[in-house]
């Protein structure tokens, strides 16, 4: 995999631009807000092009930006790595990505959504990625330190996603395993669990968890980064 990113790096035009930031999204942690980030390049086959316009952390506290943006950072790339390699070496391609950020009082989160494309059957694919992240730390969060038992998480996480989609015949799609849940973002109201392209048909699927349907799991650490259930 590094030969294949190093091979990209080399062989496409790769930057990272950075803009001044936007007015700062309402219920933001102060100081922190969102600039533009820009990777493009092509497949070293010259038949794919690839871009991923994506958002970076400014302002706040400067060492928990830049470790929140590593991670990012390391997402869009990843993206590249994901798909490049495994894009069609008989046609045309593209690849385009979105990376937005997302802020509440206590997270930042990263969103990437996009599109491969070609002019083959089954097309095109809907990409996915998330990334959530803890402002007061920049530690990234996931089921293994959110959950206080991960595996009784995770099973709380399928039987909502079997309550909000009835009548249909599970599988292996809804598993209380990691890969079946690795994307999700914090809300108002609890989460959202974000479903990839193939795992319940075309596109992305997405599911809101209520805070009450999970409260009692969270971790006390990080029981404020999930609205408690109102009484």
């Amino acid at each position: 995999m590094s030969r294949i990113i190093a091979s990209t790096i080399l062989l496409c035009a790769l930057w990272i631009s950075a803009a001044p930031a936007a007015a700062e999204p309402a219920g933001a942690n102060p100081g922190y807000a969102a600039a533009p980030a820009l990777i493009e390049g092509g497949s070293p086959d010259e038949l794919g092009e690839w871009r991923v316009d994506y958002q970076r952390v400014i302002g706040g506290d400067a060492v928990i930006a830049d470790r929140i943006n590593e991670i990012i950072d390391a997402e869009a790339r990843g993206q590249v790595a994901t798909y490049e390699p495994s894009a069609t070496k008989t046609n045309p391609w593209t690849l385009n990505i979105e990376g937005n950020l997302q802020f509440a009082p206590m997270t930042v989160s990263a969103l990437f959504r996009g599109v491969y494309n070609t002019n083959m059957p089954n097309m095109p694919i809907e990409t996915l990625a998330t990334r959530v992240f803890d402002n007061r730390s920049g530690i990234l969060l996931s089921w293994d330190n959110l959950f206080l038992d991960k595996q009784a998480g995770l099973n709380r996480l399928s039987a909502v996603t079997k309550a909000a989609m009835p009548g249909r015949q599970w599988g292996s799609e809804v598993a209380p395993v990691d890969d079946n849940f690795r994307y999700w973002l914090p809300t108002d109201d609890g989460i959202e669990l974000h479903f990839p392209h193939g795992q319940f048909g075309r596109g992305v699927t997405v599911v809101s968890v209520p805070g009450a349907a999970i409260a009692d799991l969270i971790a006390p650490v990080f029981a404020p980064l999930i609205p408690a259930p109102v009484a």
